[in-house]
């Protein structure tokens, strides 16, 4: 859908909504529709604001002042729980339609709006852009009855040892110990290695990539680094331990599998995964305390009675302040599991992509066990279980998340996948973004 599609889709349920209104006895007056990137800007130096993305600069939100006749004058609405069964309406025509009085939201709570998906504004992304580019960050998904938006985790301290490069960079240090890796693994020459990240650096690394069954596409990140170092030190000392890693030849036949172009899969795959299936030796999770509490009342035990000294894995609603990251994920899914190992095994989401351990019977694995043992295998066994989710899992028309990719209906995709926060972190553009470059390098 173009914008202009989006907008008039927007202001027909909009029409709706105003009818909805009279039914239920509202009288309405307009409020803010469109709002130019200068209001939006000064919004966010002032602090009201916290982003430049915003429905409204694309004309897909609507503040709308709610009145009921009171006596012989008009009463302003000023409760968003007279307002529900109207946010109800709205949010029931879409799933993009949200409601801004949701949970109790006590500020502009007449605000209704749809997210535009993949159409970001022309934006002041450059307020207050950073002097070097940021740490890329470890992202862990957020477990709901599908599968949501991302959590990020700070960056650790081995991202920050290795730094992804890629043709033009510029860190001289890194540069160098790639050349001096790669003139070891016999894919450069001395006369190529300039300190420069070149074309022959690029292609080098390539070669490089492809011999060793990663992702051929000439950026250096951690998995390239492991493995540079690996395949170094093994042709010194005669040992060489086979990375747990995707290559080239898991996603042609993941795509075949699928009947997909192996461009969408490695797209999906760069943007959702966050690159790394493992932490050290052990898959990795992010426990999530409240499905532990549901998932033990559906086996007849009572949570409340196990809470006690287990307030950090098992509550009754979501928070991430539990979270601890990486490796110490598993810490707390062991000390579920001392309570209930199945139950705790489906409470963690796992792998690259981060699919929940409860979907192994509608994914058609034997048994939680089953899921796991292959979740902590490979790489290659974290994209079946995708494969298999995406086909699984349904958008509201009843199309599987594989026929909205075929489609290459990003925005939906992603709403289905990460839930309808999607577009604070542009999953739907970076999708895009990623699918032309594989496409371009293939």
């Amino acid at each position: 859908m173009s914008l202009l599609d989006e907008q008039i889709a927007f202001l027909k349920d909009t029409r709706r909504l105003l009818g909805k209104a009279e039914e239920f006895g509202f009288e309405v007056s307009g409020g803010e529709l469109e709002r130019s990137i200068e209001t939006q800007s000064a919004l966010v130096r002032t602090g009201q604001e916290k982003t430049m993305d915003n429905a409204h600069i694309r004309r897909c939100a609507i503040v709308l002042n709610f009145f009921k006749a009171d006596q012989d004058k008009w009463r302003l609405i000023q409760s968003a729980a007279e307002l529900e069964p109207l946010g109800n309406y709205w949010e029931e025509l879409d799933p993009r339609n949200s409601w801004n009085g949701r949970n109790g939201n006590a500020k502009n709570f007449g605000r209704f709006e749809r997210s535009p998906g993949a159409w970001p504004a022309k934006t002041v992304s450059l307020l207050d852009r950073p002097q070097q580019a940021l740490p890329i960050p470890d992202a862990a998904a957020q477990a709901d009855a599908g599968r949501s938006s991302a959590i990020i985790l700070p960056a650790n301290e081995q991202q920050k040892a290795k730094p992804i490069i890629r043709r033009g960079s510029t860190n001289q240090t890194a540069i160098s110990l790639l050349q001096e890796l790669l003139l070891q693994a016999g894919m450069l020459t001395k006369t190529d290695t300039k300190g420069e990240f070149d074309q022959h650096t690029e292609q080098a690394v390539k070669a490089f990539q492809l011999a060793n069954g990663l992702v051929a596409d000439g950026i250096v990140g951690e998995k390239t680094w492991v493995t540079l170092q690996q395949v170094t030190s093994a042709g010194q000392s005669g040992t060489v331990q086979k990375p747990r890693y995707l290559g080239e030849q898991d996603f042609v036949n993941a795509a075949l599998a699928l009947n997909l172009e192996p461009a969408i899969v490695k797209a999906v795959y760069k943007v959702e995964s966050n690159g790394n299936g493992f932490v050290g030796d052990l898959p990795k999770i992010l426990f999530e305390g409240h499905v532990f509490w549901e998932r033990l009342n559906l086996i007849g035990k009572n949570p409340l009675k196990l809470a006690v000294g287990n307030e950090t894995i098992l509550y009754p609603k979501w928070t991430k302040v539990h979270y601890l990251g990486g490796a110490r994920e598993h810490l707390r899914l062991n000390r579920a599991e001392a309570i209930h190992q199945d139950t705790a095994r489906e409470s963690a989401s796992w792998g690259l992509f981060q699919i929940m351990g409860y979907h192994w019977k509608t994914l058609d694995y034997l048994s939680i066990d089953d899921f796991v043992t292959r979740m902590q295998q490979h790489e290659s066994e974290q994209l079946e279980a995708f494969c298999r989710f995406i086909q699984k899992k349904k958008a509201k028309s009843g199309m599987s998340l594989r026929d909205l990719l075929e489609q290459k209906d990003w925005a939906n995709f992603a709403l289905y996948y990460n839930g309808t926060g999607y577009r604070q972190n542009a999953y739907d553009d970076k999708l895009r973004e990623q699918y032309r470059k594989f496409s371009t390098l293939s």
